[in-house]
């Protein structure tokens, strides 16, 4: 316990792609040159897992002098507009932190009224679930190409992309099998220069494009 060797040297962080490292030793606070094992790794995990953008985060002693901090990060999903600003949040609704609008690869969902939430709150809204499970189902490549994901009081959803075109996909069902067709169309599109009004995927089975 008293031996030089086992002073801490150096913490390494892993896992992450949205916070800064530097936010992450703040919060674990973890002082240099202290004995390892007078770290109690459980309670320097659970501050970690009390910042919004954490979901889980293990945290492990490799001797002789290294901390090693695992995190698994909650994926900003889309943009809530709340009051004058914007909130990202995750797949399960939780709010994760304030944004301005633009994110890339993060469309704005619109459609829904929310309060403002507090940072590592979940928030509750009327058809909310929908959006984010049809979002979240949708293949990077289509995501990346949205700005915004609609959800009118029937539930039913559209999306738009960059370029303005209108993706009706209706009902938050056979969400993995309209993100496959979406992605072909809109690569077909794009391939072609196309000037297209709306793609309809409202039924999967039989998609209509509007030009």
């Amino acid at each position: 316990m008293k031996s030089p060797l086992f002073e801490i040297k150096q913490v390494v962080i892993r896992g992450n792609l949205y916070l800064a490292e530097e936010n992450i030793r703040t919060e674990a606070d973890i002082n240099m040159g202290i004995n390892i094992f007078k770290i109690n790794l459980a309670a320097v995990a659970d501050k970690l897992k009390m910042m919004p953008m954490i979901k889980d985060a293990r945290v492990t002693r490799v001797l002789p002098s290294t901390v090693l901090i695992n995190v698994t990060e909650r994926r900003p999903l889309g943009l809530l507009p709340v009051g004058n600003s914007f909130v990202e949040v995750d797949e399960e609704g939780i709010c994760l932190q304030k944004a301005g609008s633009g994110v890339p690869g993060i469309p704005i969902i619109t459609g829904i009224k929310v309060d403002a939430p507090g940072l590592g709150e979940r928030v509750k809204a009327e058809h909310l679930e929908d959006a984010l499970m049809m979002t979240s189902g949708l293949p990077d490549e289509v995501i990346n190409k949205l700005s915004e994901v609609h959800v009118d009081q029937n539930g039913q959803i559209k999306a738009y992309t960059l370029d303005r075109i209108q993706c009706r996909l209706g009902e938050a069902v056979d969400i993995r099998e309209k993100g496959v067709v979406l992605a072909r169309i809109l690569q077909e599109m794009q391939k072609q220069g196309a000037k297209v009004k709306y793609i309809d995927l409202t039924s999967v089975g039989k998609p209509v494009v509007k030009y």
